[in-house]
């Protein structure tokens, strides 16, 4: 077989067809942006020159768009706020609203790139009434920077951008104890707020699908409804009807529509085959996970490409011979017939270690060894 270019081998199998081998990518990284000094400190330059180099990339960028909640109002605005103690960074965001101002604060580490939200906008019902104040004025979205960065691929991969769905967008807004106890105890203003948000993201999305080809569409936010957080039965409530419809706008363009969902998901593959994305990702492996590859692909990889299983800690801390052995499983479980993405659970977000680096190139070459079809 002819060997592909980057972008026409991701198409074929995320259209569960086989494409020359199984592609091989890490989790949204850019390894054309520039290294600030905190960066090199922490190693990115080799791993950046490997991802390049080695692997079929998945870009992400986002659109030109402005205002906040997928609105550009003038009626609210935030004002952030952010200061440094110890090795922590404290950061303060005050939302104003036409019925108040609300206030959330977030804490990360220096050189650990996530961060915890210990107090959420939400904390009563009042709360959720200032949310729902705000006034939907759809911004005009400028897809032009997802059109650009393919240009410059040239068909070295995919460009991706990421939907934060209605049920992410309620959840950013609390703690995630205040977001569990709402969503199982106050249905009713989770409702409120989900209706709040699906139009919302549904005009973004169709605004932005509409003027794109090819873009792989992340949609985020599935997650926060599966256990342990919460019982697979609200998933059918919170999640699919929203999802489905986001997922709908995307597939009647000539783009691509993927779940980004972490934890056990076993519970709810019926749901994700009703929302029928493209692909699904990252899938956790057990102990992680709760769900093989193998099954996910008896019960869903007749509809939907399977993107992951390689655990981002075992990347970490195994070996590489450990590495080379569990992308073969991976492969030789879900990479029958076309419709598998070897694709770690998550982004580097701390140092790059030796260890890691060699760990990362094991991944890469052993999943182009074991990966070839025919």
């Amino acid at each position: 077989m002819t060997e592909m270019s980057s972008l026409e081998r991701f198409m074929r199998a995320l259209h569960l067809e086989e494409p020359d081998r199984v592609p091989v990518t890490f989790s949204y990284v850019d390894p054309f942006a520039e290294l600030d000094e905190r960066r090199k400190r922490l190693g990115y330059a080799r791993f950046n020159e490997l991802v390049r180099k080695g692997t079929d990339i998945i870009l992400p960028k986002g659109p030109k768009a402005r205002g906040i909640f997928y609105s550009s109002t003038d009626q609210a605005k935030i004002e952030t706020r952010t200061e440094e103690r110890g090795r922590y960074y404290y950061r303060c965001d005050t939302l104003s609203t036409p019925l108040g101002t609300l206030q959330a604060r977030r804490k990360s580490e220096k050189d650990i790139s996530t961060s915890w939200t210990y107090e959420g906008y939400i904390k009563s019902e009042e709360d959720v009434a200032k949310i729902l104040s705000i006034p939907y004025d759809p911004p005009e979205v400028d897809a032009s920077p997802l059109k650009d960065a393919q240009r410059m691929l040239k068909g070295r991969g995919i460009v991706a951008t990421g939907i934060a769905d209605p049920i992410c967008s309620c959840a950013d807004l609390f703690t995630l104890r205040d977001f569990a106890l709402t969503a199982s105890y106050k249905g009713r203003a989770m409702r409120k707020l989900l209706r709040f948000f699906a139009a919302r993201t549904e005009e973004y999305t169709r605004q932005m699908s509409e003027q794109t080809t090819d873009v792989f569409y992340r949609i985020v936010g599935p997650e926060y409804v599966t256990p342990p957080i919460l019982p697979p039965k609200l998933f059918h409530e919170y999640v699919v009807p929203y999802d489905r419809r986001i997922v709908r706008i995307i597939r009647s363009t000539d783009n691509v529509a993927a779940i980004h969902c972490h934890g056990r998901i076993g519970a709810v593959v019926d749901g994700m085959r009703t929302i029928n994305p493209h692909a699904l990702e990252p899938i956790e492996p057990p102990h992680q996970g709760n769900v093989t590859l193998a099954e996910l692909k008896e019960r869903i990889g007749d509809k939907t490409c399977l993107m992951g299983y390689i655990q981002y800690n075992d990347l970490e801390f195994n070996r590489p011979e450990t590495i080379r052995e569990k992308v073969r499983s991976a492969i030789s479980q879900a990479g029958a017939g076309g419709g598998y993405v070897l694709f770690p659970t998550a982004e580097p977000i701390a140092r790059i270690s030796t260890r890691l680096l060699a760990n990362q190139r094991a991944f890469v070459s052993s999943g182009r060894e074991f990966g070839r079809y025919g």
